[in-house]
C-alpha cells in the first residue's frame, strides 16, 4: 500500500522540486552576477560592484529550506485512517463502502489515494498528498514561505529586466512583462531579457496562486473549517479564533510559521472533535385553560 502510494507521489515531487531547484539557481546566479558588477543601473557607464549579498543569500538559503522541509513533511505526514484504531460507529460517524469500515466525523473518501482522510480538507495534485489532519501546518507554512520566497525571486528578475531596457521604454517593459514570447518572435527583445522576463512572470503567477491558496486557508483555519463545510455553511467546529487555529497549528502554533522542525503536538486525535455548545432552546409557555 505505502509503495503504491510512492509510486503515485513521485511525479509530481520530482517536478516540483526541480522546478523550485531551477528557480532558486536563477535567483542566486543573479544575485551573484550582480555582486561582480553585472548588473549596473540603466544609463550606467560602467557596471556597479555590490558587496557580497550575504543577508539576500541567507534568507533565499532560508526560505527554500523551510518550502522543501515543509512539502516533505506535508507527504510524509500521512492523514489517512491507515494504522489508525477506529473503535466503531458513534454519533456523527458514517460507513465508507470503498474502504468498508465506519470513519468518524469529517472523514471522507479520497478516490486518488484510494483512503480515507481525517479531517480531509482535498487533495493537492502537485504534491499527491490529501491535505487533512496531520498535514495542515505543513500545508499553511509551505504557501507562506513559498509565497514571499516568489516574490523576492519577482523583485530581483524584475530589476534585471529593467535595467537591461533601454531607458524611455516603460511600455516596452510592461509588454515585456505580459507577452515575452511575442516580444522575442517579434525580435524587441534579445533570449537574455527574454529568460530574465519569462522567470519573472513564472514567479508572479506562482506568488498569486500560493497567496490565493494562503488566504483561503488561512480563512478556513479561523473558522475552524474544511473548504466542504466552507461550502456547505457548516460551522458546527468553530470554537473561536484562537482554538480554532490551535486545532490546526497545536500547541506551539506562535512558532511553526518560523521552522517546521519545531513540535507542535495537535490538541486532538483526528477522530472526535469538540463542537460549540449548541443554544438552549427556550420552553414553551403554558398556556392557561
Amino acid at each position: 500500500m505505502a509503495g503504491r502510494g510512492w509510486e503515485r507521489r513521485v511525479l509530481p515531487v520530482c517536478v516540483g522540486a526541480a522546478l523550485v531547484g531551477a528557480l532558486a539557481l536563477e535567483v542566486v546566479t543573479v544575485l551573484l552576477l550582480r555582486q561582480r558588477g553585472g548588473g549596473g543601473e540603466r544609463g550606467s557607464e560602467a557596471p556597479r560592484t555590490e558587496a557580497f549579498p550575504f543577508v539576500s543569500l541567507a534568507s533565499l538559503l532560508f526560505l527554500l529550506g523551510n518550502v522543501l522541509e515543509n512539502a516533505r513533511r506535508f507527504v510524509t505526514a500521512s492523514p489517512s485512517t491507515r494504522g489508525v484504531m477506529l473503535a466503531g460507529a458513534g454519533q456523527g460517524w458514517d460507513y465508507c463502502y470503498s474502504c468498508q469500515s465506519h470513519v468518524p466525523p469529517r472523514c471522507s473518501h479520497c478516490f486518488s489515494c484510494n483512503v480515507c482522510i481525517l479531517r480531509r480538507d482535498h487533495h493537492c495534485t502537485l504534491l499527491g498528498q490529501c491535505l487533512g489532519y496531520q498535514n495542515y501546518r505543513y500545508f499553511l507554512c509551505l504557501l507562506l514561505h513559498g509565497s514571499v520566497a516568489l516574490l523576492y525571486g519577482c523583485v530581483i528578475n524584475a530589476d534585471v529586466v529593467l535595467s537591461l531596457l533601454p531607458e524611455g521604454t516603460s511600455v516596452q517593459a510592461m509588454l515585456l512583462l505580459l507577452l515575452p514570447w511575442l516580444m522575442l518572435l517579434m525580435g524587441q527583445v534579445n533570449i537574455t531579457i527574454f529568460i530574465f522576463a519569462f522567470v519573472t512572470d513564472v514567479c508572479i503567477v506562482g506568488f498569486l496562486f500560493c497567496t490565493g491558496f494562503l488566504l483561503f486557508h488561512s480563512l478556513l483555519a479561523l473558522r475552524g473549517q474544511t473548504t466542504n463545510e466552507w461550502f456547505e455553511g457548516d460551522r458546527q467546529y468553530h470554537l473561536g479564533w484562537k482554538d480554532n487555529l490551535r486545532e490546526v497549528l497545536g500547541d506551539q502554533g506562535h512558532l511553526v510559521w518560523f521552522m517546521p522542525f519545531i513540535a507542535s503536538p495537535l490538541p486532538g486525535d483526528g477522530i472526535t472533535f469538540r463542537t460549540k455548545c449548541p443554544r438552549s432552546e427556550p420552553l414553551p409557555k403554558s398556556r392557561d385553560l
